[in-house]
């Protein structure tokens, strides 16, 4: 009892020093549970359905991805200053956003601390594994923060390091698909292989366009025996289709 009373003590120290932000436009949030300046163009942006086609996507490898947003307005700017601004705190709350629309989990607000309400049921994970990071100068991976979230609100394992690049590769922006593939290709392994196999595995990154860089993280789980694989992304941009 005495040491709960000490973790709940240091939360609300926490929320005081650091207080939830909007991670669209800074906003402090204290006991909102959204931004009511940046909903409107968030409506906007959120995508119909979360589930995205085939058709319009690499999949090779792939039981299934989703995505929440396009990748354009404030969710553009959010994801540049998390990979270029060194704002990688927005992320805790980007994928608490992510569980609730892509796995309907629900959550609730209290004295400025977010609390996982009720778990997804349709679909469980044996683990959850992020892409590697591109780019080690930031100091952190950023699906792996958003990877974070969603194993602590899925109640699944994190496996942070399942993946590895065994290349350099080109920055992926601007490439066309066909180019966006043979960049990536065989560019991941899996660490160990006994920590993927049989396992369902749920695959994050932070933006999906074609598909190839999820396609090929999907290769080598699969490679390494994993059962299933799904991706899931913060956003999709309009390239993609």
């Amino acid at each position: 009892m005495k040491t709960e009373r000490l973790r709940l003590w240091a939360e609300q120290v926490r929320v005081l020093l650091f207080p939830r932000r909007c991670p669209f436009c800074g906003r402090v949030l204290g006991f909102l549970t959204r931004c009511p300046d940046c909903e409107p163009e968030l409506k906007k942006l959120k995508l119909m359905i979360p589930r995205l086609p085939d058709s319009e996507h690499c999949m090779e490898h792939l039981s299934g991805a989703a995505a929440v947003y396009r990748y354009d307005g404030c969710v553009r700017d959010a994801i540049l200053r998390m990979k270029n601004g060194g704002q990688g705190y927005c992320a805790k709350e980007l994928g608490i956003w992510m569980a609730a629309v892509i796995f309907g989990c629900t959550f609730r607000q209290q004295r400025g601390i977010i609390r996982l309400e009720e778990q997804q049921v349709l679909r469980r994970f044996d683990l959850v594994v992020p892409v590697p990071a591109g780019d080690r100068s930031r100091g952190y991976n950023l699906p792996e923060l958003l990877a974070r979230q969603l194993a602590w609100a899925l109640d699944a394992p994190l496996e942070p390091h399942a993946l590895k690049k065994t290349r350099r590769t080109e920055k992926q922006e601007g490439k066309p698909a066909r180019q966006r593939m043979e960049n990536v290709k065989n560019a991941y392994q899996a660490t160990d292989p006994a920590c993927v196999e049989g396992k369902r595995v749920l695959l994050v990154d932070d933006v999906i366009t074609t598909g190839a860089t999820l396609s090929n993280c999907a290769k080598a789980l699969r490679a390494a025996g994993a059962l299933d694989i799904f991706a899931v992304t913060l956003a999709e941009t309009q390239s993609a289709r």
